[in-house]
């Protein structure tokens, strides 16, 4: 990476130590103060592109589980990187579904009309949960979710 600030003599002879540490965190607080509103807006779009990225791809996968009172139940185990689940240790909380019963699904989990299914009820339930924001710079929130 080619550096953008020229570096004083007496730095450029100094081996590796704190006082080039200092001098290194130094500069750098001084290019975010100057440029503070510029990175924040950057981070902050990134951040945005990368969860809406997240939300058009999900992740999840299908699980089959017995249930005593209603038979064999089809879940889905979504993981959403943007959201946050106090309930769990995870960077990259889980979140179980409940998408149907497995009787309604004569081939199974390769059923093409169970995975419309459980894409509609995924994005219903990120909607209800986890709508998509964006803060424009006059602090209106724009909400935005599935069509469908």
């Amino acid at each position: 990476m080619e550096s953008r600030f020229k570096l004083p003599s007496e730095i450029i002879d100094m081996s590796i130590n704190s006082q080039l540490l200092a001098y290194l965190e130094m500069r750098l607080n001084a290019f975010y103060k100057s440029n503070k509103g510029v990175i924040d807006d950057f981070i902050y779009m990134k951040e945005r592109i990368v969860e809406l990225e997240s939300r058009l791809n999900l992740n999840y996968k299908l699980t089959i589980s017995n249930s005593k009172t209603s038979g064999k139940l089809v879940n889905a185990k979504l993981k959403l990187p943007f959201a946050r689940n106090p309930n769990t240790k995870s960077k990259y909380p889980y979140f179980n579904i409940h998408i149907g019963k497995l009787t309604n699904y004569k081939k199974g989990l390769k059923d093409p009309q169970l995975k419309l299914d459980a894409e509609k009820k995924l994005r219903d339930y990120i909607d209800k949960k986890y709508p998509f924001t964006i803060q424009t710079v006059d602090n209106q929130q724009f909400v935005f979710l599935y069509k469908g």
